[in-house]
């Protein structure tokens, strides 16, 4: 990837401190302080030799937190959207994926079978995720230009593992399996082009 056109660098946010539990929603707190976890991202975007011109997160504190903490360090704008939330799992959130799977035994199995287009009871399926990450990814692209570059330098975004994957779909043009079966490491770097032409996503 040409990292002139690379207008989008995003880093999982830090881990948490759950294992085995459904969380996409919930605003758990991350296992780093909001200033470790910024330094540690000033960090690698000082080896990517990059100065962001505006940082972005979801409201969740896990990635909102360091992202204002970035933006002050920084100088620059935080903003908030809630197109970059994690996905929701609904009826699931909070619950132990063990207890998932032995008491709502038919909703887990169809969820297995086609999470793609099949969500958990009133969550999303992958495919809505990608909906919403792809109408923040072309809008990102309209305010940046035609080109997908800016000499004001790229966009940063704090981010959950479900849209990171979904911009590796929407922007790198992998499929879901592909994206799911990549690693999401916690406070790395991964670089998106912006689009090269911006098409209102009711239009497509």
């Amino acid at each position: 990837m040409d990292p002139l056109n690379c207008g989008l660098v995003a880093f999982r946010h830090a881990p948490v401190p759950l294992s085995g539990v459904c969380y996409g929603r919930l605003d758990v707190t991350a296992e780093l302080t909001a200033e470790a976890a910024a330094a540690a991202i000033e960090r690698g975007l000082a080896d990517l030799r990059v100065r962001p011109r505006a940082v972005w997160s979801s409201p969740l504190s896990r990635c909102a937190a360091p992202a204002a903490e970035l933006a002050a360090r920084l100088g620059a704008p935080h903003a908030v959207d809630e197109r970059l939330l994690e996905i929701a799992y609904g009826a699931w959130e909070g619950r132990a994926w063990s207890d998932i799977e032995r008491d709502d035994p038919l909703a887990y199995a169809a969820w297995l079978r086609d999470w793609e287009r099949v969500g958990p009871p009133g969550g999303e399926s992958a495919i809505e995720v990608e909906a919403r990450v792809r109408s923040f990814w072309q809008a990102l692209g309209a305010t940046s230009g035609t080109s997908g570059a800016s000499d004001a330098g790229p966009h940063l975004l704090v981010a959950h593992a479900g849209v990171l994957r979904a911009l590796r779909v929407v922007a790198c043009g992998t499929s879901w399996i592909e994206a799911m079966s990549a690693p999401a490491p916690h406070l790395a770097p991964e670089r998106f082009p912006l689009p090269t032409s911006f098409v209102p996503l009711a239009d497509r």
